[in-house]
């Protein structure tokens, strides 16, 4: 799994590449995630559209950063959600928590 991040108007926005269903792939999300929240990062877009596929370990960490984020005052938000990881999130509920772009 890769993350990218690149920002746009004030908005960092992080390319999730590949799948998010094992330790060590969320670790490198979990690592991206810790260094924008650090930097004093508020505004995130996380950008699922490369993700095929997402279990326990991925929603773990999305719901952690979730929390982080909103303790201190920011907010994490998900665009482009498709096919299976779609499914999971709509399945979760999880697309009423996160706001989806």
């Amino acid at each position: 799994m890769e993350c990218s991040v690149r920002e746009n108007n004030g908005r960092s926005i992080v390319v999730v590449q590949g799948d998010m269903d094992n330790e060590h792939a969320v670790s490198i999300f979990r690592e991206t995630m810790l260094a924008l929240l650090k930097s004093g990062k508020r505004d995130v877009v996380i950008d699922m559209s490369k993700v095929e596929s997402i279990n326990s370990h991925g929603i773990g960490k999305l719901l952690l950063f979730y929390k982080k984020f909103k303790e201190a005052g920011g907010e994490i938000k998900i665009s482009s959600l498709e096919g299976h990881t779609k499914e999971v999130f709509e399945t979760l509920m999880l697309d009423r928590l996160f706001k989806i772009e």
